[in-house]
């Protein structure tokens, strides 16, 4: 039986390891990071089946309570099991085990889109969860007066998260960064790339993950990734609500942008990002 071993700081039971998988990638991101482009990218790669919605049922997402390992996908002469989850450390509880991947590839974005793509998300437009988590309604991110839009902000700049529970288990959005990147830099295998660097240059992007996973790669490979990952998660100003950068410019004035830098400034500078 398969062992995976990629441990945390965090004292856990011994893994049991997948029957018929290979290797395991977790796929991670604080929400509304681009996680779900990278499980398309990973589709791509693999070439697991895409159509009628089977993407779902090889790249699972462990917050919809699908199982690990159901389906074991073969390529590359090697039997992969992939998985995406959003919470703050790798371990997966698995019944009365925890599961721990054999690689993990973590995706950032630049926080406000973050901010002004979740808030799309728990709008109207999508989940309607803003009264659960808010109080009040909105049904587009477009409805929010600046009033509002301001107090959300402040939420999110002192939080890093809109649910700042202890019991959350996704964390805040710096906790995640600082946590899969001291795990990467403590030697694990991690590998941690930027929804901009997606943007600003796909190849070179894929091809740095593909090497990470230790699979073969061809430009005409790149071309077919690059249109099916597009394919999947085209916009519908939904769920795939804008798909660019720089979108909390359309929504945030100056000086609330100015707030959240004047308390974040360092850690945006060390994550990548300057005015």
């Amino acid at each position: 039986m398969t062992k995976h071993m990629i441990r945390t700081d965090h004292p856990t039971p011994p893994d049991t390891g997948i029957a018929g998988c290979d290797t395991l990638v977790g796929l991670y991101s604080f929400p509304k990071s681009g996680n779900t482009w990278l499980r398309a990218i990973i589709a791509a790669i693999f070439q697991v089946p895409v159509a009628s919605g089977m993407m779902a049922e090889y790249v699972i997402d462990t917050h919809m309570g699908q199982a690990i390992g159901k389906r074991p996908w073969r390529q590359f002469d090697r039997s992969w099991c992939f998985y995406k989850s959003h919470n703050k450390t790798p371990a997966i509880p698995d019944g009365d085990r925890m599961i721990h991947p054999d690689r993990i590839i973590y995706i950032y974005r630049h926080p406000l889109d973050i901010f002004t793509s979740y808030l799309n998300y728990l709008s109207g437009n999508v989940t309607a969860l803003s009264q659960k988590v808010f109080g009040f309604t909105f049904d587009r991110v477009e409805d929010l007066t600046k009033a509002e839009m301001s107090r959300l902000l402040d939420r999110f700049t002192t939080h890093g998260t809109f649910d700042p529970r202890a019991a959350n288990p996704f964390g805040s959005l710096f906790d995640s960064i600082d946590n899969y990147t001291a795990l990467r830099d403590a030697g694990g295998p991690v590998h941690i790339l930027r929804y901009e660097d997606l943007i600003d240059d796909f190849d070179t992007a894929v091809s740095a993950i593909c090497a990470f996973l230790d699979v073969p790669l061809t430009t005409g490979d790149l071309d077919r990734i690059r249109q099916i990952s597009e394919e999947l998660t085209a916009g519908d100003g939904k769920f795939f609500w804008k798909r660019k950068v720089g979108t909390h410019r359309d929504y945030l004035d100056q000086s609330q942008i100015d707030t959240f830098w004047q308390r974040h400034q360092d850690r945006m500078h060390a994550l990548g990002y300057h005015r």
